[in-house]
């Protein structure tokens, strides 16, 4: 586990108000302004990780590198440009510092209690949430923005091999079920039943 390998690294609370500024959209764009064109719209919930779609209509645009926060608590990411509706309820982040897409992804999963505390009955808003605290990694006092790269970096390897992994399972028990095992593959598909074989003896495999 990931966690066990850096079981070693200090946390530390930090004020969000001392690591953000928050700004709302101004223009109150709605459904049938979505047309496919312009920059992606963010709105409330988790379909579509909260982007409705596009649209070209006059409103502000956000920059990448940026956290966008929903009534209900939810937080995302954002690597790209983007507009935000009005009526939703949802608002951006600036980091006061400069961060990479990884250390932005890993920044915005430590805002993932706020949907425990907030819904329609208690809309999530900058008001409410700017003093609260979010747990980020330190080194020497600083916040460690090199072990949110490495961590980010980790996790995606794995992913990666889980799906390599599972991929090659699936193949594999598909051959198995026709027969066709060992039987006109490429050198590319021997090579990954190879590895998985492989990785199965050193206990990577699942029952």
């Amino acid at each position: 586990m990931l966690i066990n390998k850096h079981n070693s690294i200090k946390w530390q609370e930090f004020e969000i108000k001392k690591l953000f500024e928050s700004f709302n959209g101004n223009f109150d764009i709605k459904k049938e302004h979505i047309n496919g064109l312009g920059e992606y719209v963010i709105t409330a919930g988790l379909g579509e990780n909260g982007i409705l779609g596009k649209t070209d209509i006059k409103a502000k645009i956000f920059d990448e590198n940026t956290i966008t926060i929903d009534m209900f608590g939810n937080a995302f990411y954002r690597n790209f440009k983007y507009k935000m509706v009005t009526h939703a309820r949802v608002f951006c982040l600036k980091p006061l510092f400069e961060i990479t897409p990884k250390q932005g992804l890993f920044i915005a999963n430590s805002f993932h209690f706020l949907k425990y505390k907030f819904g329609y009955e208690n809309m999530c808003s900058w008001a409410k949430i700017k003093n609260e605290k979010i747990l980020l990694p330190t080194k020497n006092g600083e916040i460690d923005f090199d072990f949110m790269e490495n961590f980010i970096s980790e996790l995606e390897k794995e992913y990666v091999c889980e799906l390599e992994a599972e991929r090659v399972r699936e193949l594999e028990a598909y051959l198995k079920a026709t027969g066709l095992k060992d039987y006109k593959l490429t050198q590319n598909e021997k090579d990954a039943l190879a590895k998985f074989d492989e990785f199965s003896k050193w206990g990577g495999g699942r029952a």
